[in-house]
């Protein structure tokens, strides 16, 4: 879980009363910290007068595939609408948020094996480049790998194999 005792325990040193698990449907709160999203009743939640440990919709930006996936969209919208405006005041994505690759869309594979292979090569920018690989399927900062080693990238997240070498004049 998230720790919901560490928050139970201060929030109750500061005099809050625990609403017991099998009353979760109550409305009578003035703060619910609850693990899931589901155990809040957003149509009867009142904004002015109770607050909540979690927001609706929240999931589009919570998870790192659900933010790239929004930003990327978000990029889309604004290319679209910078057609139509004067030249200027859009922010590239590449300024504020790092490089991103979703294995699971052949563009991005792509992408990230032509971003290897310029480290390999030692292009300027991309020689000193670190890696930070998080699979989709952990949380909590389980299976995060931080590497340099962009041969290890290719092989090992791309299943890139190098072919044989040709013998010289053997073309």
């Amino acid at each position: 879980g998230n720790q919901w005792d560490l928050v139970a325990g201060a929030l109750e040193g500061q005099g809050c009363e625990r609403i017991p698990f099998d009353e979760k449907q109550r409305n009578d709160y003035f703060l619910k910290w609850t693990e899931v999203r589901g155990d809040i009743d957003f149509t009867r939640f009142s904004d002015k007068s109770q607050l909540v440990n979690h927001i609706p919709n929240a999931g589009v930006v919570t998870s790192k595939l659900n933010l790239i996936k929004t930003l990327r969209d978000r990029q889309r919208v604004l290319r679209k609408e910078a057609k139509q405006a004067p030249p200027g005041g859009q922010l590239p994505m590449k300024d504020y948020f790092p490089e991103s690759f979703t294995l699971t869309l052949g563009s991005d594979k792509i992408a990230l094996l032509n971003a290897c292979q310029a480290a390999l090569r030692g292009d300027e920018g991309e020689r000193d480049s670190a890696w930070i690989i998080k699979p989709a399927a952990s949380n909590c900062g389980r299976g995060i790998v931080v590497t340099r080693d962009h041969g290890m990238v290719l092989r090992d997240y791309l299943c890139w194999r190098q072919g044989p070498k040709m013998p010289a004049g053997a073309e």
